[in-house]
């Protein structure tokens, strides 16, 4: 099993990924900071600044990767019984490529929104 450890940039303490508490922050109604606590020293750490755009473009990549899975789970499926043609995997895999570029553009665009986001509400974050 792996574990994951993330380092507070304050204490320097490490934590397991799987005990980090992250939270919701209001910056303003609609505008709200993702951040988690050290539970060592309980500095606050920030993720991401969240609107009702980044919100929605996080929901489509939530979706898009259950499409996916889904894709996956009925290829394993048909190769457990020995009816996945090479035709069918690469429709397959064609299918997986264009919506992970898509999650992938998304993800960037998310990235970008929620940086222009923090400069605007920079002081609030502090």
């Amino acid at each position: 099993m792996k574990i994951n450890l993330i380092q507070c940039e304050s204490c320097k303490g490490l934590i397991s990924s799987a005990a980090v508490n992250i939270h919701d922050k209001q910056i303003k109604p609609g505008i709200q900071a993702r951040v988690w606590d050290c539970n060592h020293c309980k500095h606050e750490h920030f993720i991401m600044v969240m609107d009702k755009t980044s919100r929605r473009m996080m929901q489509e990549n939530k979706k898009d990767r259950q499409k996916i899975g889904n894709i996956n789970k009925r290829a394993q499926m048909l190769k457990g019984e020995n009816q996945l043609t090479e035709e069918q995997a690469m429709k397959n895999l064609s299918q997986v490529e264009k919506i992970q570029a898509r999650i992938d553009k998304r993800t960037k665009e998310l990235d970008e929104h929620s940086q222009r986001l923090a400069n605007e509400y920079q002081e609030a974050l502090r």
